[in-house]
């Protein structure tokens, strides 16, 4: 029997030693490879299916300035503006055109957008909301036209009411189902002179502008992204790299852009650089992870996100990312990168090198308009823009882009892409309607465009990742346990078992000394007998 409690105290060492095996090293490996078998793009597996059609539809959701006092900005007067929304999209995303490189290391698709307005969300706002806002095709088109002759200007200037259907201010009353998708019409039964200038309209082939069947045009801000592709992408599947799973190597055939300026002929800019991941998916293994980088073609440049803490997300825990200072703060040649500094919005306010104030990036390459990126509400821009306008009240818990990304897995769990598109309002010479116009950065509209796990998503990651991680976690601790306790239990009851009984000793000298006690002593107290 005693020897079996060392056999038990044997078993106990090699249950303690087996779980710490199992946890720190055995369950570790077979995660890992689980995990890289799960994130690897490889077709025909449940994890191809959810990046080729995302089993959810994404939230965009679009937030407008109506400007309340249109009549006074003509006049000269600083703007007020308040902030309507969220108009709320359905955004619907799925891949076609996919092929694979022979060795099956990369995968090239273009991937398909639908927008259906979700009335539901949006209420008590219907996309039939009557709002003033700035008339971006009408200001647009006057500030390009001003970089050609002095001519053109005095013809649009006497045209301008056959154009533009005889605006009276440099707004426009519109509902959101014109002004975001349906689109805003204009060069409408012109003739002449008129019918010359929209058939130039027309050749700079603006995507926010569309040609309509009978000739006329319409403006719409986000219809060229709606039912249409951004281009064709070809992505890292993982198999190979697993560091590289869901990176760019290309986009439309090139790791490169032509948007931003070059420092030398023949040789890129780190503008230019197309690097990362489309934001809707990132590789394996992100813990520890300072920096991650998205690539956005609707803003035409790579974005750095930084980590800035542990998150969660209905119980899953996360790591957070967000856009650093460099993302629209820090953009001139003191930072170096002054490639963004494309000064090409005539008479803007920027500093004496041309590069706009912080806060704020020129998009014009990007938009072929003259269209300004900032953060909602102008979070973070200079003084020399903000304190132009009133309306705008930033907000960081609001306004910041930010994503939460499970770290093993690289799946993003919830997030928000959030920016703003702005116009410069002023004077354009020659054009009677700006005579009067102070410059202004004005505030169009901003969007989120954002992911949130539903029910079924969050449900899949927790059963398959985190009930298992669990489940480990608990057989480990269990082994090395009950292990332990087995092995510490086991040698004291065996020490037990070996002590010697002393219990027959003590009743006889008790007995000898009463005996030796009663015949010396005759009795209790008595005397001895002579």
């Amino acid at each position: 029997m005693v020897q079996w409690t060392l056999v038990w105290a044997g078993i106990g060492v090699l249950t303690a030693i087996s779980g710490a095996l199992l946890g720190w090293v055995v369950f570790p490996v077979a995660v890992h490879e689980k995990i890289l078998e799960n994130t690897e793009l490889r077709q025909d597996t449940p994890q191809f299916k959810r990046w080729e059609a995302v089993p959810q539809p994404l939230d965009f959701k679009v937030y407008i300035f109506n400007v309340t006092n249109p009549y006074e900005v003509q006049m000269g007067r600083r703007p007020r503006v308040v902030e309507v929304g969220p108009y709320v999209y359905f955004q619907y995303r799925h891949k076609d055109n996919i092929r694979f490189s022979r060795d099956r290391s990369k995968v090239h698709f273009s991937q398909q957008q639908m927008y259906v307005f979700d009335a539901e969300s949006s209420y008590p706002l219907t996309e039939n909301d009557q709002l003033t806002v700035l008339n971006m095709h009408m200001n647009s088109i006057l500030q390009l036209a001003e970089d050609e002759t002095y001519d053109s200007l005095r013809l649009i200037n006497a045209e301008l009411n056959r154009i533009f259907g005889r605006p009276d201010s440099m707004f426009l009353r519109t509902t959101p189902r014109e002004f975001l998708f349906e689109g805003v019409p204009f060069c409408v039964n012109v003739i002449g002179i008129a019918k010359a200038i929209c058939k130039e309209i027309e050749k700079r082939n603006t995507k926010t502008i569309r040609v309509q069947p009978d000739g006329s045009m319409k403006f719409s801000f986000f219809n060229h992204k709606n039912m249409t592709n951004d281009g064709t992408y070809t992505i890292n599947t993982g198999i190979k790299e697993p560091a590289l799973t869901q990176m760019i190597e290309y986009w439309n055939g090139r790791n490169t852009l032509d948007r931003w300026i070059n420092q030398s002929a023949g040789s890129s800019s780190k503008c230019n650089k197309i690097v990362g991941t489309d934001g809707s998916g990132y590789p394996p293994f992100r813990e520890g992870v300072e920096r991650m980088t998205i690539f956005s073609s609707d803003i035409c440049r790579t974005v750095d996100i930084k980590y800035v803490g542990p998150s969660s997300y209905e119980g899953i825990p996360a790591l957070r990312f967000e856009t650093d200072s460099h993302f629209l703060n820090e953009i001139g040649p003191e930072y170096g990168n002054d490639c963004y500094c494309v000064n090409r919005i005539p008479k803007a306010i920027v500093k004496n090198n041309g590069c706009l104030y912080k806060g704020a990036l020129d998009l014009s390459t990007c938009f072929d308009a003259p269209v300004v990126l900032t953060h909602p509400h102008m979070m973070g821009a200079a003084q020399e823009y903000t304190s132009l306008i009133d309306g705008l009240y930033p907000d960081p818990e609001k306004h910041q882009i930010f994503v939460d990304v499970e770290p093993l897995t690289g799946t993003p769990l919830n997030g928000g892409k959030r920016v703003q598109f702005n116009m410069f309002l002023r004077r354009i010479d020659s054009i009677r309607l700006t005579d009067r116009l102070q410059t202004t950065l004005f505030p169009v509209l901003w969007i989120e465009e954002g992911i949130a796990l539903n029910e079924d998503m969050v449900k899949l990651i927790d059963d398959s990742l985190m009930k298992v991680l669990t489940l480990l976690d608990i057989v480990q601790w269990v082994m090395i346990g009950s292990g332990l306790l087995l092995a510490i239990i086991m040698p004291i009851v065996y020490f037990i078992k070996r002590r010697p009984s002393s219990g027959s000793i003590t009743p006889t000298l008790t007995t000898t000394t009463s005996t030796v006690s009663i015949s010396d002593g005759g009795g209790l107290g008595g005397n001895p007998q002579k």
